[in-house]
């Protein structure tokens, strides 16, 4: 799982087990859809920014990214990560193909008409002020683009001045497994657990979940609906946890669950809810791995949580307190699987007997905690972030739902398509989720 440099210019590794299973799920999707690849990364922010020649030092600031991170220029070739160090024209090309300024009026307009990507690319907004990110999944993560946005922003305000492209190899993101020092071949014990691990989840799959016509309909077009909550609001929910010793996260959601409970389809079933949640494995990485010089990289994992239905909002609430809390916390040994658990799905996902399997109609749920742990509000007297969103491409698979805080606004954003789901639909189970979270903490509190 090391980089190794095959040639004067070239780098290549082999993907781990997790940016395997998202390389096997974009080349499915694409050559179903017209190249459009399933789990592509969106993010925007909405900037104000005082600074003369926006466009040419937002450039500048995403070619320094790239000399500073560059396997967000790395691409996919088989199972393989290849990283080519460029030259002067080759740089040029990559920032032509890569840094687009975009005529569209805002981002979501920009969102519906913007063809897939071969490489992460940054595009910016005159219009709007507003610049958006999208990568492979294979290429970055979540959290990572919370990360990344930080370290852009970053070279935005402070532009270096002695960039020399031949020496950025060394910082390629390795596989996280190398990072820890871990042995690529498992033990049986630990095969064998990390096996019963993804089969907990893969021989339960598909639970409760709304009604979708995925598998039964062409796909449509991608969205990312988004409902913000109101500053008072956030901040009493967050109190109304705290005071019940319950995680924040946990109880948006267990508020979920609650909400496709009630909008099931009748036909799924209904007395288990089954999902992989998403850890951020960061907080358990050496520096600088666990920071935003390695935003670029693909540093958590799912796993399997599941349990049985019909049980009462705060039994879930308690319980995903809990699988939220101690999953890796205190338990090392399950680093240690991770390697394993990812490289099983990967292998799964290409199996005629799995790719046959009915695919789980509830989201992925995938908390991104407070943003501001991570990316600040202002950079200098120059730059200030003032607005925030995340999405991801669903374009035939499962829909995902996320949420974090910024601005000390609560923000839910369900990733969907439109041709499996309705618009519709999508805002009346995030208005639902909304209503529980409120009926539960802060109408019973009063």
């Amino acid at each position: 799982m090391s980089w190794t440099r095959v040639s004067d210019r070239r780098w290549e590794r082999p993907v781990d087990g997790l940016e395997g299973y998202f390389v096997v799920m974009a080349n499915i999707t694409a050559g179903l859809c017209s190249g459009r690849e399933h789990y592509t990364l969106f993010s925007k922010i909405k900037l104000e920014l005082t600074q003369p020649d926006a466009p040419v030092a937002l450039k500048r600031a995403w070619e320094q990214i790239r000399y500073e991170q560059p396997q967000i220029a790395a691409t996919v070739e088989g199972m393989k990560k290849v990283y080519e160090v460029p030259d002067a024209k080759a740089l040029e090309d990559w920032l032509a193909a890569t840094f687009i300024i975009s005529p569209a009026s805002e981002a979501e307009e920009l969102y519906q008409s913007v063809d897939p990507i071969k490489q992460a690319t940054l595009y910016y907004l005159p219009k709007s002020s507003e610049l958006v990110f999208r990568g492979h999944h294979h290429t970055i993560d979540g959290m990572g683009i919370m990360l990344f946005w930080h370290s852009y922003l970053e070279a935005l305000q402070r532009p270096a001045t002695n960039i020399k492209f031949g020496e950025e190899p060394a910082r390629l993101a390795p596989a996280m497994e190398k990072v820890l020092g871990y042995p690529e071949q498992p033990t049986q014990e630990l095969n064998d657990k990390a096996t019963a691990i993804f089969m907990s989840w893969a021989g339960s799959i598909p639970g409760i979940g709304p009604v979708s016509q995925l598998g039964a309909a062409t796909s449509g077009n991608c969205h990312n609906t988004e409902l913000v909550f109101p500053t008072d609001v956030t901040s009493a929910l967050v109190t109304a946890c705290k005071s019940k010793g319950v995680s924040v996260s946990a109880a948006i959601h267990a508020a979920y669950i609650k909400a496709i409970e009630k909008y099931a389809d009748p036909n799924s079933k209904l007395s288990e809810y089954v999902t992989a949640t998403q850890f951020n494995l960061r907080p358990y990485l050496p520096a600088p791995y666990n920071s935003s010089k390695y935003a670029a990289s693909v540093y958590y994992t799912p796993l399997p949580y599941k349990i049985n239905l019909p049980t009462s909002y705060w039994d879930i609430v308690r319980s995903l307190t809990e699988y939220y809390a101690t999953s890796f916390k205190d338990h090392p040994e399950m680093l240690k699987l991770k390697g394993h658990f990812v490289r099983v799905l990967c292998g799964a996902v290409q199996t005629p007997e799995f790719l046959a399997q009915p695919v789980p109609k509830d989201a992925l749920v995938s908390s991104l905690g407070i943003a501001e742990r991570h990316l600040q509000r202002e950079y200098g007297n120059a730059i200030k972030v003032k607005d925030l969103k995340f999405g991801v491409d669903v374009v035939m698979g499962m829909s995902m739902f996320f949420f974090y805080t910024f601005r000390d606004q609560l923000r839910l954003v369900y990733s969907f398509n439109d041709g499996f789901e309705k618009p519709e639909d999508i805002q009346k189970y995030l208005e639902e989720i909304k209503a529980i979270l409120e009926e539960e903490l802060l109408i019973e509190a009063q």
